[in-house]
């Protein structure tokens, strides 16, 4: 019997919209606003066109496209540049927020990482950067709080010479307590 080799199935993975979702909806606005903007400008001075045109009458044979020609393409060339301007704009005040809030917890890490771990992060910018930040402190705090069981028993067996059968379950609590702490 042979083995056959089945091939493997890509695994789907799903970004969370939480994520994604302020800056979608960021650059979703600068869109509609440039159209809305596109719009009502175009209206005036096309309104304004073909008024002046029903006045000419039969006097100048221009077609309409003729008449607006001029209008939309200036409005469209303006349109580009203003959603493309605001929409760089958009995108770099984004990078400078994600990189304040990112910055902010590399600092809080590194500073864990000399010992301080009670220190909160407070990471600016971003919802989902602020809520990675929580989950930091969380961490940390749960740390910080092992950190203190395992002081609590050395300062216990310090203090004085406890019974042999009481040492020895304080001893097994604290390696076993050292070892969940850094495996």
């Amino acid at each position: 019997m042979t083995n056959l080799i089945l091939p493997r199935r890509r695994r789907i993975v799903f970004i969370s919209p939480a994520f994604q979702g302020g800056v979608a909806i960021s650059f979703a606005v600068v869109v509609v606003a440039g159209a809305a903007l596109f719009a009502l400008l175009v209206y005036h001075d096309i309104k304004k066109a073909l008024w002046d045109a029903s006045y000419m009458g039969h006097f100048f044979f221009r077609t309409p496209y003729q008449i607006v020609n001029d209008i939309l393409l200036t409005h469209l060339a303006g349109l580009f540049l203003g959603v493309l301007a605001v929409s760089f704009a958009v995108f770099f005040l984004l990078v400078r927020r994600i990189r304040a809030g990112i910055g902010r917890v590399i600092e809080v890490l590194a500073a864990s990482g000399e010992g301080d771990l009670s220190t909160p992060t407070g990471a600016p910018g971003l919802k989902t950067i602020a809520s990675f930040g929580k989950q930091v402190d969380a961490a940390r705090s749960h740390m910080l709080s092992r950190i203190g069981e395992i002081r609590a028993d050395l300062a216990f067996l310090a203090s004085g010479p406890p019974a042999p059968e009481e040492f020895r379950q304080r001893w097994d609590s604290m390696k076993e307590k050292i070892g969940r702490l850094a495996p």
